[in-house]
């Protein structure tokens, strides 16, 4: 999709640069257990390589075979997402002004040369009112037997003293290496829990289930807890042109409810790329408490991409990216998403 080049809303294939090493990890006491209650106090921050790239033409990936590559979705970011529908935190993407190149040996060569000079990368961005969290999620790959400069750069502008600290990585054979001795040498008056999530970069895409049950062990969960005590409301729409209709199931989130809430819409309906329909809302819809839409091969998402304040029907396979929210799912008529035009209407189904 052109989209995820022009905006760099690719997720990283996170990955190791380092061969295997044991470190013996000092951490402060261990961290007391949530009580179980959503706050609005969580921060997930991590350092994506595609979100840093100036990704190549064509798919949006590097060479594969010969080499790591930039993929879409990533091996940090996805576990990032993953956190936040279970806390229900703010999301932030760590991302540098001067871009790394996709190239491996381009991109290993600058981060090698960062770590020897132990260069602090210059940021785009910082968190807003970085005060008002105690508990940080902190996702990164293993490059170097560290961690990516970049991340340094995000721990020097902000004081996490005092605050609560949980580390999820990716790499490939070398494991944590330096990654928590470097990190704690960063924050020494954070409190860093030994609970530490660390996958292999292969198993990473799968792992969604091991996260979530990483985070419920250490206590947060209530988000979830908290939609299962709403009322279960089944929130339906159908798109239809005339001609075609197709059925969608909505999620519980902010976003999709507030789409809910404008109907029924009149709208115009864009082909975009070879697997999507799209319409524009008559207003931007929420996206603080929405799940980012993870890849689907098949098609059928309902989705919405921030950016562009659009709603997307895909009727085809498409990698997700850190701007895309999920709003539901087709559950009938998927076939005729492809074949809608003009002016549809957008209707609640009782």
């Amino acid at each position: 999709m052109r989209r995820i080049i022009s905006f760099l809303s690719a997720a990283i294939t996170a990955f190791s640069l380092a061969a295997s090493s044991q470190v013996d990890m000092q951490h402060e006491e261990e961290l007391p257990i949530s009580e179980g209650s959503v706050s609005d106090n969580i921060l997930i921050a991590y350092f994506s390589w595609a979100e840093n790239a100036v990704l190549p033409e064509g798919d949006g990936e590097a060479d594969a075979v010969s080499s790591p590559s930039v993929r879409v979705p990533g091996n940090v970011q996805q576990p990032a997402g993953w956190i936040q529908e279970e806390t229900g935190g703010d999301l932030f993407s760590i991302r540098v002004t001067e871009p790394y190149p996709s190239d491996w040996d381009a991109c290993l060569e600058r981060a090698n040369e960062e770590r020897g000079s132990n260069a602090r990368p210059e940021l785009q961005e910082n968190i807003r009112d970085p005060e008002r969290y105690d508990t940080v999620f902190l996702g990164y790959p293993n490059w170097w037997y560290g961690v990516p400069m970049p991340l340094l750069s995000f721990l020097d502008q902000n004081d996490f003293s005092g605050k609560n600290v949980y580390l999820f990585c990716s790499h490939g054979t070398g494991g944590l290496a330096n990654s928590v001795d470097l990190i704690t040498e960063a924050v020494p008056d954070a409190i860093i829990s030994d609970n530490i999530f660390d996958c292999c970069e292969e198993d990473a895409p799968s792992s969604e289930d091991d996260v979530k049950s990483w985070v419920n062990e250490l206590g947060f969960f209530i988000a979830s807890a908290n939609q299962n005590e709403q009322e279960e409301v089944s929130m339906r729409i159908s798109v239809t042109d005339g001609e075609n209709k197709v059925e969608y199931e909505l999620n519980n989130s902010g976003a999709a409810r507030t789409l809910y809430e404008m109907l029924p819409l009149t709208v115009g309906v864009e082909d975009f790329s070879t697997n999507e329909k799209t319409f524009y809302p008559p207003k931007e819809l929420p996206c603080e408490d929405t799940p980012l839409a993870g890849t689907d091969a098949e098609g059928g998402t309902l989705a919405y991409y921030e950016p562009w304040g659009d709603v997307v029907m895909f009727y085809a396979g498409y990698n997700g990216n850190s701007s895309l929210y999920e709003l539901g799912h087709a559950v009938s008529g998927t076939d005729s998403i492809s074949s809608l035009s003009g002016t549809i209407t957008i209707e609640a189904v009782e």
